[in-house]
């Protein structure tokens, strides 16, 4: 199993063409198939729309990079209606509150397992005071936008990391772990669930174009709050947009 920050960044090379076509810039969660449905990818040199790969269609994830077998893995998000969906859903996982059928509050999540052969997630990670723990798939009911429901079955659902990845979740309940139950935070304004705010004052890395494909900003904009405010209003899809097309 792999944890999401260990791929991300990652270099995407094409196994044909023995090239780097670009970086995984972040993951398209499937929240019904609980997997990754597509990476994202990063290249400065494309201008328009969102290019992903399907996690079908990864050949291996390696400790350097992230392998497919050509360039023509990497579609347009946007003729896939599969992907529209998603990106209007928009499941980060990370940062999502973990809130019990009967409202018990455990903590948030700070990272996630996945299967590196099916995308499949398998665990959530959040620290608690006194040890890392996670939440094994098999206790969520929803991943939502801001919230992942679990179910109330048994007392305490969390595992220690190391029984989690040892495969002894079952015989090792995480107990020990202290979680208090707490208020949880609300959640920062944003559109669809990105905090678009946090943007202004960075710079685009690509060029940015409205739903009409009118150049709207240019690559090296710095970006300012009538641009997070405009694009807000172009809908959920132009603001992931935004946010994946920021600067480092």
């Amino acid at each position: 199993m792999k944890q999401s920050k260990e791929v991300l960044g990652k270099p995407i090379i094409s196994i044909l063409a023995g090239k780097e076509i670009g970086k995984v810039k972040n993951f398209v969660i499937n929240p019904d198939m609980r997997s990754i449905e597509f990476m994202v990818v990063q290249n400065d040199q494309w201008d328009f729309g969102i290019k992903a790969i399907p996690f079908k269609l990864v050949e291996g994830l390696g400790d350097y990079a992230v392998t497919i077998e050509s360039e023509n893995a990497v579609i347009d998000l946007a003729d896939i209606p599969i992907a529209n969906e998603l990106l209007s859903k928009n499941i980060q996982i990370k940062g999502s509150r973990i809130i019990s059928r009967k409202g018990q509050h455990f903590g948030q999540i700070t990272e996630y397992y996945f299967d590196p052969e099916t995308g499949k997630i398998l665990g959530c990670v959040l620290d608690t005071p006194d040890a890392i723990a996670v939440l094994p798939e098999t206790a969520v009911i929803t991943f939502g936008k801001e919230i992942t429901v679990i179910s109330d079955e048994g007392e305490n659902p969390l595992v220690s990391d190391e029984a989690f990845r040892s495969g002894e979740a079952d015989k090792e309940p995480a107990d020990h772990l202290d979680v208090p139950v707490s208020s949880p935070k609300p959640a920062p304004s944003s559109s669809d669930g990105l905090d678009l705010d946090e943007l202004i004052g960075k710079t685009l890395s690509a060029n940015l174009y409205d739903p009409s494909g009118e150049l709207f900003a240019e690559e090296g904009t710095v970006i300012t709050a009538e641009i997070v405010n405009q694009t807000k209003a172009m809908g959920s899809n132009k603001a992931l947009e935004l946010a994946l097309k920021v600067a480092e």
